[in-house]
């Protein structure tokens, strides 16, 4: 079913710790996460509970680094961004974008279709005006 991986990538391995971290949030146990992120994955359950206590010893060990490495390693390798989180803002933002472009297009109709309307009742305002002129005409006219 999950098939064999050499190397985690970065996106696998966010995954891996962002799923982990929301069941612990919710008072799931890891072994729950790790199954759930071995499905997504497409690895092991073993994989990814041992991938996850590297990783956290690894964190563990760049906490506990003297800060000026740390600082050293942050202008070096800068955190990364990740590609999801980019591709999901990028959306929101076109979506956001032609919104407001549609929002605004709808404004402007209703502005003209306003005007329209009130011409239009100004036209409807004139011809039963005429109209009520022309009945009084036929009436004297056949008077």
């Amino acid at each position: 079913m999950n098939a064999l991986k050499t190397k985690w990538s970065l996106e696998d391995e966010n995954t891996l710790i962002e799923l982990v971290e929301k069941y612990e949030s919710k008072g799931k146990s890891k072994q729950e996460a790790f199954e759930m992120v071995a499905n997504i994955i497409n690895r092991t359950k073993t994989a990814c509970a041992s991938r996850y206590r590297k990783l956290s010893k690894d964190q563990f060990r760049e906490i506990n680094k003297p800060k000026e490495v740390s600082k050293l390693n942050m202008l070096i390798n800068p955190p990364s961004l990740n590609i999801e989180m980019v591709i999901q803002f990028l959306m929101n933002f076109e979506q956001n974008n032609q919104a407001s472009k549609e929002n605004i297009q709808l404004k402007e109709r209703v502005v003209k279709l306003k005007i329209e309307n009130e011409n239009l009742n100004k036209q409807i305002v004139n011809l039963k005006t005429l109209i009520q002129k022309k009945q009084n005409v036929l009436l004297n006219l056949t008077e």
